[in-house]
């Protein structure tokens, strides 16, 4: 990934904080010169370095996966950014954003209660972050009848990632003046929720005010 300095993170732990809260990824590996890519949610374990994840039986990329090296890509909060936002009048348009590349060779894993684990977290995290609960409904794994976790089981492929390349990027500004990052905050505050995430994550990562 292309990362000039000024917006080069080396900190693993601050990448896998990053995949915790966006968590869902592009996978992408290369078989035969070319490239096999699936969208799915993974889970970073940050202690032990690895990403785990499940892709369905049917999916072809499935069958790629076991001892395979393979790129998962995550991308946080993004906004575009207006050159009509800096004071001088000869910068053109840009666009701010965060994102994590992790690299390594995979293992399929099948054991019942191992798989159980994985997609027990991956809905409770989720669930978790439903802005809904109020309703008093939250979804658990235990819910599924026995028959049907069974079939849910054999139709997937659970694997993990262990990490041995981490990238971290995050593009917010750094490279301007005080000025110009405070007045791009300033505008993103104004936008949407991807907006606004992006002027806290300038102000968590870059120091604007």
């Amino acid at each position: 990934m292309y990362a000039p300095s000024s917006f080069r993170v080396d900190d693993p732990a601050a990448a896998f904080e990053l995949i915790d809260r966006f968590g869902f990824a592009t996978l992408i590996t290369v078989k035969d010169g070319r490239s096999v890519v699936s969208h799915l949610p993974m889970i970073a374990d940050a202690e032990r370095r690895v990403l785990r994840g499940h892709l369905a039986r049917a999916n072809s990329h499935s069958a790629l996966i076991d001892g395979a090296r393979h790129l998962a890509v995550f991308t946080g909060a993004n906004a575009y950014v207006s050159p009509d936002w800096y004071e001088a009048a000869t910068d053109v348009p840009t666009w701010n954003y965060s994102a994590v590349h992790v690299e390594g060779a995979a293992r399929v894993f099948s054991d019942s209660n191992d798989v159980d684990a994985l997609l027990g977290e991956l809905s409770d995290r989720h669930e978790g972050r439903r802005l809904d609960l109020d309703e008093g409904r939250f979804w658990k794994l235990s819910k599924l009848p026995s028959e049907m976790l069974r079939c849910l089981r054999a139709a997937i492929v659970a694997f993990e990632i262990a990490a041995d390349r981490i990238e971290y990027k995050a593009k917010l500004s750094q490279n301007r003046s005080a000025a110009d990052m405070a007045r791009v905050v300033e505008k993103l505050e104004r936008g949407d929720a991807m907006a606004r995430a992006v002027a806290n994550a300038m102000r968590d990562r870059g120091g604007a005010r």
